[in-house]
């Protein structure tokens, strides 16, 4: 059994506090320790519910699934919840109107678009530093180190083949978020990783089929890991002659479900609805907002037709 100097393990945290500042240690219990997560609203109040009552302040959040399941509008939305936030579009595929929808206003939304992977992470780490309240990455394979797009590029001036080296930005990762992570603990910065799916190559029968780019170190990083998906679409009866589909597509259902947290029990899920040029809304609110899309469409219709009996005539 190890034989405790209780009288010596004081003096050392004492020695730590004064050299490492007041808080670097303390006891469980005391006054300087930090036992309420402090939080934020998503606004989507199953969202919140499942997170443990919002998105945790200072932490790494990762929302991830597969393409058009929603993960970048839920990443408008959330930037439209803040003062003031950044959004770096690595992939380059920002939507000014879309991000409007969602509550967004100008000189309350900055966007960066990085042109590498260090770019993206530099800027994120000036921002943290100056106390930005959120930061979204959109997203994660686009991260990819200048070495790897210049070495691609020169390739393609000789009309060679260049070989991207594997895993880049999972040694980005490795190098950026630490740093990163002590910097958001300190200011309060959230920061949201927008992450795509990919087949496992090796995947068996059983167990996980897919798997999110990224390398490790982001998923240890990661206070929530959200996983969304599309589960259905909402649709009205199509009205316009020139779409050949029977039904227009306003809207779909998103599931989430919480594969990780640190700050919540996981594994919780939620599903919402949410209408492409309203946002995201209530179950309740679901029917009227049909009722309503359908009696614009059939009026702008009409209206159409009209004009052209006109011109006939």
């Amino acid at each position: 059994m190890a034989k405790t100097n209780k009288e010596a393990i004081m003096r050392l945290c004492s020695q730590i506090d004064k050299k490492e500042g007041e808080g670097s240690i303390f006891s469980l219990g005391s006054q300087k320790a930090i036992l309420k997560i402090a939080r934020w609203s998503t606004g989507i109040e199953d969202l919140d519910h499942i997170i443990g009552g919002g998105m945790p302040e200072g932490r790494v959040i990762e929302i991830f699934g597969p393409e058009s399941s929603g993960k970048t509008t839920l990443l408008y939305h959330l930037l439209g919840r803040h003062a003031m936030a950044l959004d770096i579009p690595v992939e380059g595929t920002f939507d000014a109107d879309r991000a409007k929808v969602f509550g967004n206003r100008p000189k309350q939304l900055l966007i960066y678009r990085a042109k590498y992977g260090e770019e993206a992470f530099n800027k994120a780490i000036r921002f943290a530093q100056a106390g930005i309240p959120l930061i979204g990455i959109d997203s994660v394979p686009s991260l990819v180190p200048k070495d790897d797009v210049e070495k691609v590029l020169k390739a393609a001036e000789k009309d060679t083949e260049e070989e991207q080296r594997i895993g880049g930005v999972a040694r980005l990762m490795n190098k950026y978020l630490p740093p990163l992570e002590e910097i958001m603990e300190v200011t309060g910065t959230t920061l949201v990783f927008i992450n795509q799916v990919r087949d496992k190559m090796n995947a068996m029968m059983f167990g996980e089929k897919t798997d999110t780019p990224g390398g490790r170190k982001l998923k240890h990083a990661c206070s929530l890991r959200i996983q969304v998906g599309r589960k259905g679409w909402i649709e009205i009866p199509n009205k316009d002659p020139k779409n050949a589909a029977n039904t227009e597509k306003i809207g779909l259902i998103m599931k989430c479900k919480v594969v990780k947290s640190k700050v919540c029990n996981p594994m919780g899920e939620c599903e919402i609805p949410l209408i492409f040029d309203r946002g995201f809304v209530s179950f309740d609110d679901v029917p009227n907002i049909r009722k309503e899309l359908m009696k614009a469409r059939g009026a702008s219709q009409r209206q159409i037709e009209a004009m052209e009996e006109e011109d006939e005539d």
